[in-house]
């Protein structure tokens, strides 16, 4: 492989040009996420109606719980935000109350682990709940990751906020997602901790992070029309939301990412 720029020979797993520094066609081409995301459709489609027992159990245990959760902290469950100390109870209790339900959401990557493997098999539910307290821990982290950036961009009772914050703390929350999406993936194949899971999509995951974004991004959106159309859309939405995840996650890891140094 060649620069298109400078016409230096490169590895066929250049990100960036060692001449002229400028980025290759690997992003665009060989780790394009949405060309990941179609060819985990045409490979996960004959599982559907299987794999719809598994989004079933995060729906019920996860999804729905947190929906309550929601309703609930907006309209009936309402505490005291006319001081500090009371604002950010109220935070913390939203904070762990989310983070308790979100591993069932996360719990059926334990069974994606497989590469090739489009079949999420509901007997090994059982042995996948052992992996609840890892991704509560995960959750955890996100969720108060969350409640501080809302925190310092929103502003404590009493004390003045920059409305520029306001656009800050859009920005923190997406590179956040476009983070921590590897994540359970990488906590489950490295066998490692959520924390070091974390730090090793931030450290070499840094140049396809706008790739990572748009996969979130992009099944955001179908999960969000699912739920639109009525929850059983979400039992295959969900499904491909876990294999796109982890098939784009071994698509980095395939091209030596995790040694990849700038």
């Amino acid at each position: 492989m060649r620069c298109t720029k400078c016409n230096s020979r490169l590895a066929d797993h250049d990100i960036w040009c060692v001449n002229c520094g400028s980025m290759t066609e690997v992003p665009n081409q060989a780790l394009s996420a949405i060309k990941s995301l179609k060819e985990t459709w045409m490979k996960c489609q004959k599982f559907h109606s299987i794999n719809a027992r598994t989004a079933g159990f995060s729906i019920f245990l996860g999804l729905i719980p947190i929906a309550v959760l929601i309703w609930l902290f907006n309209s009936i469950v309402t505490l005291s935000n006319d001081a500090i100390l009371p604002y950010l109870v109220n935070l913390a209790i939203r904070a762990i109350g989310i983070a308790i339900f979100l591993p069932f959401l996360l719990i059926p990557f334990r069974l994606t682990t497989s590469r090739d493997n489009y079949l999420l098999n509901f007997q090994g539910i059982r042995e996948a709940i052992k992996t609840y307290p890892k991704f509560l821990w995960f959750s955890f982290v996100c969720s108060f990751y969350y409640a501080l950036i809302y925190a310092i961009c929103f502003g404590l009772p009493g004390l003045a906020s920059d409305p520029i914050l306001r656009l800050v703390w859009i920005v923190l929350l997406n590179y956040w997602i476009a983070i921590v999406l590897p994540v359970p993936i990488l906590a489950m194949v490295q066998e490692t901790s959520i924390l070091k899971a974390i730090k090793l999509s931030y450290k070499h995951f840094h140049d396809l992070r706008w790739n990572i974004y748009l996969l979130a991004l992009v099944l955001f959106a179908i999960n969000a029309l699912a739920l639109i159309l009525g929850v059983l859309g979400l039992l295959i939405t969900l499904p491909l939301s876990w294999f796109a995840i982890r098939d784009y996650t071994f698509r980095l890891m395939d091209h030596n990412l995790l040694e990849y140094r700038r």
